[in-house]
Order: C-alpha cells, then structure tokens, then sequence
C-alpha cells in the first residue's frame, strides 16, 4: 500500500488582518459618519463593464455611497486616517510600501445598505491593499456577510456562493486584505430596519500601482 504525500499549495489562500481601533476614535465618530451619509449618500446603478467586475452581464445593482471628496469637507479626519495611522497599520500587513491614491474619490468611500434590496457588487480588487472600517455589526441574523470565493475561478455570484468564506463584521473593527484573486462581494441584509456601513480605502504599492486600475471603473463608483 502506497501513501501520497502531501504538499501546501504554493500560493496562499485568502487571509485578513483585524485591528480593532473603534475605542481609540474620536467619540461619536461613527454616528458622525452615518449623519454624513443621511445628508450625502448617493444612489447609483452599479452595471459590470469592467474588467474586475465578477456579475453577469446584464446585471444592474442599485448602490448606496459617499465619495470621498465629500468625505474630505464633511468628515476631514477620515483622510487623516487613511494617509496617516490606517496607512501604518495596512503596511504592517502588506510586504512592501503602501501609496495614497491620486484622487479623492478613489481613496476613499463610505458606503450604506438599509433593508433588503441592495447589496455590494461581485469583484475582484484592482488595488493590492483594501481597507474596510466597520460603522456597524452584521450578524447571522441581520445579513450583511463580506463573502469571499475561495475558488479563484469564480467568476460570478452563483460561483461564489458555491464555496465561500462569510465573514461578519462588527462596529470598530479594521480590515486589511488584498483580494485581487479573490471575487467578492456584499450579501443583502434580511431585515427591513437592518442598516451596513463601510468607510472603504484604497492603496497601490510599487509592485501594483494605480495605473493599473481598470477603466471604466471610476464612471461606474462616482458618476451621478
């Protein structure tokens, strides 16, 4: 009788880092945040033209945001954040340096889901480095899971769905990944009054710079 001897893969399988930085903000600052959102948010049709998108090509997904240069003049300290401490953080996860985005809005966005109807579009990241801090808790029970394929085919929601990490956030925590290989997107909430929010950043690295972002995505994200 012969055995097989097993071997690692070669390439890692997704991971994350949480840092858990809620209690070292400055107070009231998520529901600085979500009054930010009440006042700016804008609603969007997202459709998959581009190349990291990962939804069938008719899809239409309503989308709920604040961009960044609104950001910058409602809630100016969160830029502080992403170029400052969030950016020191994210470098310890990642294996080189970290570079600030050319443009506001690609820097950062806050994104809203409430009720049932909406979620975050399938993709894969364009930028080696994301950024997610948590306004709010998901749970089993309210919905809202990050999920992520494992199957790095996956080209689709269905695809993803058919062998995939969920992951729940809760308010406060800090996400660092790079899912460049790794569709993804933001299940729907399953309740009415259930509310998801996400302050959303980005960083290129010399190994991956920003001129590789795909055209077409910045119309989709910021276009009214």
């Amino acid at each position: 009788m012969t055995s097989t001897v097993w071997r690692p893969p070669q390439e890692l399988p997704f991971h994350w880092h949480v840092y858990d930085v809620g209690h070292l903000l400055p107070a009231g600052w998520a529901e600085t945040l979500l009054g930010v959102a009440r006042e700016h948010a804008v609603r969007r049709v997202f459709r998959p033209t581009m190349a990291t998108a990962r939804e069938v090509a008719d899809a239409q997904i309503p989308m709920h945001s604040v961009d960044g240069e609104v950001l910058r003049e409602a809630a100016p300290w969160t830029h502080q954040l992403y170029s400052g401490w969030f950016k020191e953080l994210g470098e310890r996860t990642a294996e080189e340096k970290l570079h600030e985005t050319s443009s506001d809005n690609r820097a950062l966005s806050l994104n809203v889901q409430d009720g049932i109807t909406m979620r975050y579009p399938c993709h894969v990241d364009s930028n080696p480095m994301q950024g997610l801090l948590y306004l709010t808790s998901c749970t089993e029970e309210t919905g809202g899971a990050l999920v992520v394929a494992r199957n790095r085919a996956a080209r689709d929601v269905a695809a993803v769905d058919a062998d995939a990490m969920r992951i729940y956030p809760a308010k406060g925590q800090l996400y660092f990944f790079d899912a460049r290989r790794h569709a993804h997107y933001v299940e729907p909430l399953r309740r009415d009054d259930a509310l998801r929010a996400v302050l959303t950043m980005n960083y290129y690295s010399p190994s991956c710079p920003e001129t590789l972002r795909p055209a077409g995505l910045d119309e989709q994200l910021f276009s009214r």
